[in-house]
C-alpha cells in the first residue's frame, strides 16, 4: 500500500515538473513595469450640430519583456459617464485582469454621445480612464465638446477676425492672435477658457467692444460646482489674457474672472499700448493684472480679489491709472500687498538689473484690502538708482507707512475705510463717505456703472455716485 502511494505521489510530482517546464514565458508576469499610452488625453474635437456620437481609439503599450496584468481598467464616472469604452473587443465601464503580452499593445476604443443643444450639458464634458497596474494608477483624460459653441483648439489667428456673438466661444489650449493681426470681439460675446487655456495676443491687437449691459465676458469653461465650492468662487480655472509686445489694443466694458492672471502685458519697449476702459477683473488665483515693461492706460477699472496681487506692475514702461479700484479680500491667507510696484529684476547670473518706468501716474484711485499694508514699492537702493518714477495723486491707500512723501504721494489719504458694499461677494461699490468728492476730473470716461463724472468733486475709485 505504501509503495503504491509512493508511486502515485512520484507520478504526480513528475507531472507537475513536466507542466512547469512547459509554461510559456508569457505566463510569468512583470511586477514592476508601467503601461505606456499612445496619448494621455483623448479630445473629441468634432463640433456637433445635432445629437452626435463619435468614436476614437488609443493604444496601451507594454514595453517590457514579460507580460503585464492590468488589475483594473475603469471609467471614473462609471454608468453616469457620457463616454463608453471597449477594451479588447468587450464593451463596459470596468474591466479586470487584462493581460497585455510582452512587447505588445492593446486597443481601447472610446465613444461619446452628446446633445449639444441641451443647455444643461457642460461646454466641455470630462472623464478619465484609470488603469491600476501592480498598485500603480495611471490615467488617460477624456474630453469632448458639449454645448454648441465655437471652439478654438490650439488655434492661431492669421488674418483680421471678428468673432460672432451668437454662441459662446471656448478656448482649449490656446488661441493666439498672430503678429500684425487684429481680433475684434463684439459686445455680448462670452468666452470660456478650459483648464490652463489662454488668449494669447502675440505682436497683434485685441479689441473688445463691450458696452454697459452688453459686456464682453471671459470666464472658465466649467459649469458644474466643485464638491466643496460653487464653481464661480474658485480662481485659477483658466490662464487668462496674455499680451506679448502687442500692437495698440483696447478693452471696453469687459469682465474677466476666475483666471490665474486676468491680464498680463509684456510690452518689451514697444511704443504701442493696451487701453482698458471699464474693465472688471476678479477672483484671480495669482494676480488680476501683471505688467512687465508695459505701456498701459486704465480708466474706471476694478482689479479685485486675487490670491497674491490685485495688480503687480513691474520693470518699466508707461503706466497711467485713473479712477481705478484695487481691492483685495482674498478668503485665504495672503502675505503680499494688493498693489505692487517694482523697478528691477535679477538676471540669470543673479545680478540686479534696473528697469525704471518712463512714467507712472496713479490718480483718483483706491488701494485697499484685508491686509494692514496694501501697497508695496519695491525699488533698488537710492545709491544705485535715481528716485523711482512713481506718482500717486488723490488716492486712498491702506498702508502701515505714511503717505506724506512728496516724491511719491500728492494729496493722498491713508487708512480711511471705503466701506465696500460686500467684499465677500465682490461688490466694491463704496457705501461710506471716505471717498466722496475727493477725485479730480481728468478724463470724461464714465464709471463702471456708466454714471458720468463731472468737472470736479468725483468719487475715488471705479464707481461714482450718480
Amino acid at each position: 500500500m505504501k509503495s503504491t502511494l509512493y508511486i502515485i505521489l512520484l507520478t504526480a510530482l513528475s507531472i507537475l515538473v513536466s507542466l512547469s517546464s512547459c509554461l510559456k514565458p508569457n505566463d510569468v508576469f512583470n511586477n514592476s513595469g508601467d503601461l505606456r499610452f499612445s496619448s494621455d488625453t483623448i479630445l473629441f474635437d468634432t463640433l456637433f450640430t445635432t445629437v452626435g456620437s463619435t468614436t476614437k481609439k488609443f493604444k496601451i503599450y507594454n514595453d517590457q519583456s514579460d507580460p503585464i496584468k492590468v488589475a483594473s481598467i475603469r471609467l471614473e464616472q462609471q454608468t453616469n459617464s457620457m463616454f463608453r469604452i471597449n477594451v479588447d473587443g468587450v464593451s463596459g465601464v470596468t474591466f479586470s485582469d487584462i493581460v497585455v503580452p510582452a512587447k505588445d499593445s492593446l486597443f481601447i476604443f472610446v465613444e461619446v454621445t452628446i446633445d449639444p443643444n441641451n443647455s444643461n450639458t457642460p461646454q466641455i464634458v470630462e472623464d478619465k480612464i484609470s488603469f491600476l497596474t501592480n498598485g500603480n494608477e495611471q490615467q488617460v483624460v477624456l474630453n469632448a465638446f458639449g454645448q454648441d459653441a465655437y471652439f478654438h483648439v490650439n488655434e492661431i489667428i492669421t488674418a483680421n477676425t471678428t468673432w460672432p456673438n451668437d454662441k459662446p466661444h471656448v478656448i482649449y489650449g490656446y488661441c493666439a492672435v498672430d503678429s500684425s493681426v487684429k481680433l475684434t470681439i463684439p459686445g455680448g460675446t462670452s468666452i470660456h477658457g478650459y483648464n490652463n487655456s489662454f488668449l494669447y495676443v502675440y505682436k497683434g491687437a485685441l479689441e473688445t467692444q463691450g458696452t454697459l449691459g452688453n459686456e464682453v465676458k471671459f470666464s472658465q469653461s466649467r459649469t458644474e460646482d466643485f464638491i466643496l465650492s460653487p464653481v464661480d468662487s474658485v480662481g485659477g480655472q483658466w490662464r487668462g489674457i496674455y499680451f506679448f509686445a502687442p500692437q495698440n489694443s483696447t478693452l471696453n466694458y469687459t469682465e474677466i474672472k476666475n483666471a490665474t492672471i486676468g491680464i498680463q502685458i509684456d510690452t518689451l519697449n514697444n511704443q504701442d499700448s493696451v487701453t482698458l476702459f471699464n474693465v472688471r477683473v476678479d477672483n484671480s488665483s495669482f494676480a488680476g493684472l501683471v505688467t512687465q515693461g508695459a505701456n498701459l492706460h486704465a480708466n474706471s477699472c476694478l482689479f479685485g480679489n486675487a490670491g497674491t496681487y490685485s495688480a503687480f506692475l513691474s520693470i518699466g514702461g508707461n503706466i497711467y491709472l485713473d479712477h481705478c479700484t484695487f481691492a483685495n479680500y482674498w478668503p485665504a491667507q495672503r502675505n503680499d500687498p494688493a498693489f505692487a510696484f517694482k523697478n528691477y529684476y535679477k538676471d540669470a547670473n543673479n545680478n540686479y538689473q534696473f528697469r525704471p518706468f518712463n512714467s507712472f501716474f496713479l490718480k483718483n484711485s483706491i488701494i485697499y484690502g484685508s491686509n494692514t499694508n496694501e501697497i508695496g514699492l519695491d525699488t533698488l537702493d537710492r545709491s544705485l538708482t535715481a528716485i523711482p518714477n512713481f506718482h500717486a495723486v488723490n488716492t486712498l491707500i491702506r498702508s502701515e507707512d505714511p503717505v506724506s512723501n512728496q516724491e511719491f504721494y500728492q494729496n493722498c489719504w491713508r487708512n480711511l475705510d471705503p466701506e465696500f458694499a460686500s467684499s465677500a461677494f465682490w461688490d466694491f461699490h463704496t457705501t461710506g463717505t471716505a471717498v466722496d468728492s475727493k477725485g479730480t476730473f481728468t478724463n470724461p470716461q464714465p464709471d463702471l456703472d456708466g454714471n458720468p463724472r463731472s468737472l470736479s468733486g468725483n468719487d475715488l475709485g471705479c464707481y461714482n455716485s450718480p
